[in-house]
């Protein structure tokens, strides 16, 4: 009786504890079911980009409808490569407030750029099932052709053979043989179009995996909203992954006209996401340098250390005494981008406009922005294209430059004035000449000058010679001293129909070192710089005409010494 007692007292028990534990699972599920009903997930659109030199900022739009009350919201598949500290969030509505912001990396959703990734495998899988086949169909046609040479002999070895059945037989080879070989040539040549394709698609995918990001970056956003509404959210970032750079076509018919300078943007983004009809600025801005102002310290002389550099020189790399501790450092110190051709309007091609036209510039305290109002997608594939910004008929002043120790050529120089009107930035240029393609110059804007020199190219209408003086030139001993004399007389020649203005320039060396000693002889009225060396000539030559100039120079130096550059 007891036992039984005791049994029913432990069954009792455990129904206690199940029900406790069960209403603790209950809870559990309860509170879960809670978060997750109080967690609102969505995914945004890219509808704005402004891309810097290095780096872009993003903006994304949301529509999300909130509940009264406290809640979270989490915008997904966002790229991994932001920038946190740039991180902001803005609601279009005074019934919202955010309380925090926060982020995280999703390890669990990839991004859609997969889908690319999904099409290259399936593409590449396809063609190689194609060469399989092509294979097979090799291996047969030559287990034929062996068949075929293997069985030859149509009599035995008693019997002759009836000339008709031999022509037959002969004729059969023949053709069959014809055939398979026919086969054979086919299925090599669709064999190596198919590795070839096979080649391009596997560099494809290489490089869509080394494009892609592996993960995609979720921001947590917690509100209190006073009432339930929907609201646009409005949340951009910084991104190191996208950039652009100025390049510029240069055109001009001929040398009494000005020149048409087409501005062009090569635009880059590498984030993992597509940037699908988004609006797109361009700014001169670059997030990604110090913007801290420097500051100078003081500067301690300290003697030069012979034995250390010796030391460092016989290491075979030059290197240099800090002006600040007298310590040795090394040199080491010192988008596919289109139009929507389907949505665009059909008058933006008739019309025979392009995005220069679109495109509005703001000037700030710090930077310029080209805003373009044409929508473009811009893929994330790390490819650089050019977005036209901006058409410029620039007046320009032409002037022929020669340096004829360097190179005896003359080059065509288009100097742009009032340059600083334009917003050019250093860039690379394609220089078109009377239609025709001459070559690549620079644009070098890093300058004070008044005026920016464009070279158009070199002109072969104009011959120039640089010859030595020989018997001027010459080496004496004279007082204790070695004494080097130099002449050098240079032709230019005129063969264009027109009179040209050309600017020759050239240079005498100089000295540093007290005992080297270098004069001036003659310079046929050049302009000469004595701080540099440089002298210039500036010459009006007619057609047909050869102009004439010479310089001479002296060098004294100790008579024990030699001149390794003279």
């Amino acid at each position: 009786m007891v036992g039984i007692h005791l049994l029913l007292h432990i069954q009792l028990n455990f129904v206690k504890m199940a029900h406790k534990f069960s209403f603790i699972i209950a809870l559990f599920l309860c509170s879960v079911n809670f978060g997750q009903q109080n967690e609102i997930k969505t995914d945004s659109k890219i509808t704005h980009v402004t891309v810097f030199l290095s780096g872009a900022q993003v903006t994304h739009e949301a529509r999300v409808s909130v509940p009264a009350g406290s809640r979270t919201i989490v915008f997904e598949n966002l790229t991994q490569y932001i920038n946190k500290s740039s991180l902001q969030i803005k609601a279009n509505n005074e019934a919202i407030t955010i309380l925090s912001v926060g982020h995280k990396i999703n390890y669990l959703k990839s991004h859609e750029n997969d889908k690319r990734l999904v099409v290259l495998k399936d593409s590449l899988e396809k063609i190689r099932f194609k060469l399989d086949i092509r294979n097979s169909h090799e291996i047969v046609y030559k287990e034929e052709k062996i068949m075929l040479l293997a069985n030859k002999s149509i009599a035995g070895e008693q019997n002759g053979v009836d000339i008709e059945d031999l022509m037959e037989m002969a004729d059969f080879y023949r053709e069959r043989l014809q055939e398979i070989e026919t086969k054979l040539l086919d299925i090599k040549t669709s064999k190596r179009n198919l590795n070839k394709t096979i080649s391009r698609l596997n560099q494809e995918l290489k490089s869509a995996n080394s494009q892609q990001g592996k993960y995609t970056t979720d921001v947590i956003v917690k509100v209190a909203a006073k009432v339930k509404s929907t609201t646009k959210f409005e949340l951009s970032y910084i991104t190191n992954q996208a950039s652009w750079s100025p390049k510029y076509d240069i055109r001009t018919k001929d040398i009494n006209l000005p020149i048409a300078l087409t501005y062009k943007a090569e635009v880059a983004q590498n984030t993992g996401f597509d940037w699908k009809k988004v609006n797109v600025t361009l700014s001169t801005g670059n997030p990604a340098i110090n913007n801290t102002q420097p500051a100078i310290n003081p500067w301690y002389l300290a003697y030069y250390n012979e034995y250390k550099a010796k030391k460092n020189r016989s290491k075979g790399r030059m290197q240099y005494a800090s002006p600040a501790y007298g310590e040795v450092l090394s040199d080491d110190y010192n988008a596919d981008i289109k139009y929507d051709n389907e949505e665009k309007d059909k008058s933006f091609y008739e019309e025979g406009l392009s995005s220069a036209d679109f495109t509005s510039i703001t000037q700030s305290n710090v930077n310029t922005s080209f805003k373009i109002a044409l929508p473009y997608t811009i893929k994330s594939n790390g490819e650089s294209e050019l977005i036209e910004i901006q058409n410029y008929d620039l007046p320009v002043g032409y002037q022929y430059f020669a340096v004829p120790k360097a190179d005896q050529d003359a080059f065509l120089l288009a100097n742009i004035i009032e340059w600083g009107d334009y917003y050019l930035l250093p860039g690379y240029a394609n220089v078109y000449f009377e239609g025709t393609y001459i070559g690549e110059s620079y644009l070098n804007t890093n300058t004070t000058d008044d005026t920016l020199a464009v070279s158009m190219g070199r002109d072969k209408g104009i011959v120039i010679t640089r010859e030595k003086i020989k018997d001027f030139c010459k080496n004496a001993r004279f007082a204790g001293k070695k004494k080097s004399t130099r002449g050098y007389e240079i032709k230019v020649r005129n063969n264009k129909p027109k009179a040209i203005e050309i600017e020759v320039v050239d240079q005498i060396p100089m000295s540093r070192i007290k005992e080297i000693e270098v004069e001036m002889l003659e310079n046929s009225s050049a302009e000469y710089d004595e701080t540099t060396g440089k002298l210039i000539w500036k010459l009006t030559i007619q057609p047909g005409e050869t102009a004439e100039v010479s310089f001479k120079f002296q060098v004294k130096y100790p008579k024990d010494k030699n001149l390794s550059n003279l």
